[in-house]
């Protein structure tokens, strides 16, 4: 694959490092406060205690429920699921180098090279387990999967994909090196796409190692 123009393309794609197990639950929580079906944060201290720490330590009362949080859905997501070193500061990026920085510019109109993917690598049956979770990395948390933006948009230009869980993370891996994958005739950059299974595949192996799961976010 030729080296990339990275004049015009926006926005910039991170595969930030994401701690628990909790990002469906928490996103199923407020989608369920914002219809007026229920508060689960009247005791995420229990269920999801993790989550719940993370919070408090952003000075949020979560007895106050839902409704007594000012923040959007989008930050609340971000804030609870990013992961964090002992103190409290933001853990070490999953790729310092040539990984994020080629997944993160790609050379398409959006600029998002696991789209890019998703359009272009063909497995071998349609249910396949790699393309569920490339999808659950691309748009899990976006109106094409909710039905709205409510948990992908927010403050100061949040706009959040999807995530990977550690046990997805691990799964995805696999799939990657092990299934049956075609590249489709159509693809717009020759090799584009071993370009960017081969850069994913050292981000997963990364947060693999450390225990991670991975919060794809892009920024303008």
């Amino acid at each position: 694959m030729e080296p990339l123009n990275l004049g015009d393309i926006t926005p910039f794609h991170t595969f930030d490092p994401m701690q628990g197990l909790a990002a469906r639950e928490l996103a199923d929580i407020l989608d369920s406060a914002r219809k007026g079906e229920g508060d689960g944060f009247l005791t995420l201290t229990t269920t999801h205690p993790l989550v719940a720490k993370k919070l408090e330590a952003e000075g949020i009362v979560l007895s106050n429920g839902r409704t007594g949080i000012e923040w959007d859905d989008a930050t609340i997501l971000f804030i609870a699921l990013r992961a964090t070193q002992p103190d409290g500061s933001p853990a070490e990026p999953l790729d310092k180098g040539v990984s994020m920085d080629r997944l993160g510019r790609f050379p398409t109109n959006d600029g998002n090279a696991i789209a890019y993917l998703r359009a272009n690598l063909i497995p071998e049956s349609k249910d396949n387990l790699g393309c569920q979770l490339l999808t659950q990395l691309d748009v899990g948390l976006r109106k094409e999967t909710r039905g709205h933006d409510n948990l992908s948009i927010g403050f100061g230009g949040m706009s959040l994909h999807g995530w990977l869980t550690t046990t997805d993370v691990t799964m995805l891996r696999t799939n990657l090196q092990k299934s049956a994958w075609k590249v489709s005739n159509n693809e717009s950059f020759d090799g584009g796409v071993r370009d960017v299974v081969r850069h994913l595949i050292i981000i997963l192996k990364t947060a693999e190692k450390r225990g991670l799961g991975i919060l794809m976010r892009a920024h303008d």
